[in-house]
């Protein structure tokens, strides 16, 4: 008689999600709770039919790498082989995989048939729309598998609210929670899962829960340790103080556009990755922000349209000092570039992060956000943060780069910008604008 090893086995928890019928199925939570091997191997149940097509999704080509490592062992006993940017099985039976940093990654696979979709880390998407252009590729032809998503996630990024609301979430979860969309008639089930609920993890690594439980910020602690859903309002962020006092002073909220008011704007462009502006105009010492745009993968001719979109009257638009470099391919800069679009930018001060972080929380006390227009942008400020330092437990001295620091960044230009010279050409304008409506009467 030979006995055979066990490749591997799926916790309580992991075997509710499994098991689960419901059309769109969330696992996860709290840190360590196996959402990546039990995303895996819900992959594996129809690798039998020669037509089964599944695919995966992560948030960039390094994570997508760890997810492919990861998943060449657990799809080995089933003989599952990469190649390109695929898993093919003996029947036939493929899983693809790709990341949202692609530029066209929200639409590409418009018009394919996925019977399964497996999103990690769904709260790095920003926009429930966004999830949804991913969620029209997933359907059957074939009546023997069900079309279904799974999602792993932690309770935060930027599509934490989103998320949040469509599986109805409670702040505090501890079991399983199904809701049905009344509207579309879609199921849905969220699994919370913890470290505490993979004691493989706990045999093999029991340092982790040690290093959780020894976080400082009490409400990354509460997050990443007990899947808490409160919101994070991280004791590393920049600026967590300014927006509390912002909001405790009623200047996050509705702030109209004058119409008689010069707007100015402010950029973060990107190569390859997220372009953001910051529409702002000037009241006094008062600095309002009535509006915010990002995108990505688009060329400055759309972002010249979208300024046109908005109807404003624009006095000055400002980008960061890399626009004034040259392209290798054209030769041309893109500040040269933006002007055959219409859009004649300045250029803001390069000086040291740590002075524009400083000169940002200074600023922030004149600053007024409109909360409807400038949401995206307020989750993203709220959230840009100190890199971690797992080995210490603790924040490192720079900021992490990621979906937050587009946002931060053009406000960090806008700060170290000369506003004062900004508010003085702002009154000088008025003023000539009185004078020519008095030489008009």
């Amino acid at each position: 008689m030979t006995t055979q090893k066990v490749h591997w086995k799926a916790q309580p928890k992991q075997e509710i999600a499994l098991q689960s019928n419901e059309d769109e199925i969330l696992y996860g939570g709290a840190r360590g709770g196996g959402k990546t091997d039990a995303g895996q191997a819900w992959l594996l149940y129809d690798i039998d039919k020669p037509r089964y097509r599944a695919l995966v999704i992560r948030r960039n080509a390094t994570d997508l790498d760890d997810w492919i490592d990861r998943a060449k062992h657990m799809f080995a006993p089933a003989n599952g082989v990469y190649t390109g940017d695929t898993f093919t099985f003996p029947s036939g039976a493929k899983v693809r995989t790709g990341h949202l940093k692609d530029d066209n990654a929200y639409s590409k696979y418009q018009g394919h048939e996925y019977q399964k979709l497996l999103l990690e880390e769904i709260t790095h998407i920003a926009s429930e729309s966004n999830y949804e252009k991913l969620l029209g590729s997933v359907r059957s032809t074939i009546p023997e598998i069900k079309p279904q998503v799974f999602a792993t996630t932690n309770p935060d990024g930027p599509g934490y609210k989103w998320v949040k609301k469509r599986w109805n979430i409670p702040d505090t979860p501890t079991d399983a929670v199904r809701y049905k969309d009344e509207k579309t008639g879609r199921t849905r089930i969220f699994i919370p899962s913890r470290v505490q609920d993979n004691p493989t993890l706990m045999n093999t690594d029991p340092g982790y829960i040690k290093y959780l439980e020894s976080i400082q910020d009490d409400d990354l602690r509460d997050a990443w340790l007990n899947g808490s859903w409160n919101g994070i309002t991280l004791k590393g962020a920049y600026y967590r103080q300014q927006l509390q006092k912002a909001r405790a002073e009623g200047r996050i909220g509705n702030v109209p556009h004058e119409p008689m008011l010069p707007v100015y704007t402010w950029w973060d462009l990107g190569m390859g990755d997220s372009t953001c502006i910051g529409f702002f105009q000037f009241v006094g010492t008062e600095i309002r922000m009535i509006d915010y745009f990002e995108a990505s993968g688009e060329g400055l001719n759309y972002y010249a349209n979208v300024l046109k979109a908005k109807g404003y009257t624009y006095a000055d638009h400002y980008a960061p000092h890399d626009i004034e470099v040259r392209e290798l391919g054209t030769g041309k800069s893109r500040k040269e570039i933006a002007l055959n679009y219409g859009i004649s930018f300045l250029v803001t001060p390069n000086l040291p992060i740590d002075d524009g972080i400083n000169a940002t929380r200074i600023r922030f006390s004149r600053l007024w956000i409109d909360e409807t227009k400038c949401e995206a942008f307020i989750d993203a400020i709220g959230q840009y943060q100190k890199e971690w330092n797992d080995k210490m437990g603790d924040y490192k001295l720079r900021p992490l780069h990621d979906w937050t620091s587009h946002a931060a960044d053009m406000l960090r230009y806008m700060s170290v910008t000369n506003i004062y010279t900004v508010d003085s050409q702002f009154q000088a304008r008025v003023q000539n604008n009185r004078s020519n409506q008095k030489s008009f009467k």
